[in-house]
């Protein structure tokens, strides 16, 4: 079985961003932590000002459907989710 490689943006409004950072940050640290994480990463992208993107590797698909029922994440989404500025893409990833 591989890895299952995730990639997120998510879009924040410029009066959310103060608060983003440090919820996407916390969010990455407590999932670090979870079984079946084997990497978890936050960037605030510096070509569109506003737009977060988190890197994941998981074990596989079920390690990462149980991530999205954690305590952190939803304590994450009650921070982001007021500021979000659009859609929140979540992309699963097939190497080539």
């Amino acid at each position: 079985m591989s890895q299952l490689r995730v990639v997120a943006t998510i879009p924040i409004k410029p009066e959310g961003v103060a608060a983003a950072g440090p919820a996407l940050a916390a969010l990455a640290a407590a999932s670090q932590q979870e079984e079946g994480c084997l990497g978890y990463e936050v960037f605030a992208s510096t070509s569109v000002p506003g737009t977060f993107v988190t890197i994941e590797s998981w074990r596989g698909a079920d390690d990462m459907t149980a991530h999205m029922s954690t305590p952190h994440v939803a304590t994450a989404f009650e921070v982001l989710g007021p500021v979000l500025d659009g859609d929140l893409a979540i992309h699963q990833l097939d190497a080539v």
